[in-house]
């Protein structure tokens, strides 16, 4: 394998447990909203966060989970902030 290669794979996993991932409805708790409210803020993933977004990656974040949206705990965080 490419050492380049097998770097930036690397760097993708430890970006992806660097960060908290909440569910759906963990973050709608966490912002006392409801879960639609979380839809309509989600964007997929990007390495720069945006203002008032909610960016999300399709993880399995156990053996007993399926692979389902988790949203970046920092953005679930930065909308409790007042602007």
């Amino acid at each position: 394998m490419n050492a380049f290669l097998g770097w930036n794979a690397l760097q993708l996993f430890m970006n992806v447990i660097s960060q908290n991932w909440l569910s759906r409805k963990g973050a709608a708790e966490k912002l006392d909203v409801s879960v639609d409210t979380i839809e309509r803020r989600a964007i997929p993933w990007q390495d720069e966060p945006s203002a008032g977004k909610l960016r999300y990656k399709y993880l399995k974040l156990g053996d007993e989970t399926r692979q389902d949206r988790r949203y970046c705990e920092e953005d679930v965080e930065a909308l409790l902030v007042p602007g």
